[in-house]
């Protein structure tokens, strides 16, 4: 939902952004399933410690995720210009 707000947000901007964030979080999505310890630990100090990774895309955005045995779970999607406090899993 929240990759959505974004996406919709953002094509109201430009439509050519919208695509490519669309394009390079679709390329998240295929490396989270080919290896998601490529990513580094979050080190957002609002989160448990060692528990969360992130995945930078599109020069702005986050991804939040956890890894649980050979699932991958994808927490949110951030905008890292705004203020995410209530975004954040906790």
């Amino acid at each position: 939902m929240m990759m959505v707000r974004h996406a919709r947000f953002l094509a109201k901007v430009s439509k050519n952004a919208a695509l490519r964030l669309a394009d390079e979080f679709e390329s998240v999505l295929n490396e989270l399933e080919e290896n998601p310890y490529q990513f580094p630990t979050e080190t957002d100090e609002n989160l448990p410690g060692g528990m969360y990774r992130k995945a930078l895309f599109c020069k702005w955005y986050k991804a939040i995720f956890t890894i649980e045995g050979q699932n991958v779970y994808l927490d949110a999607v951030l905008d890292c210009r705004q203020d995410n406090q209530g975004y954040l899993p906790l």
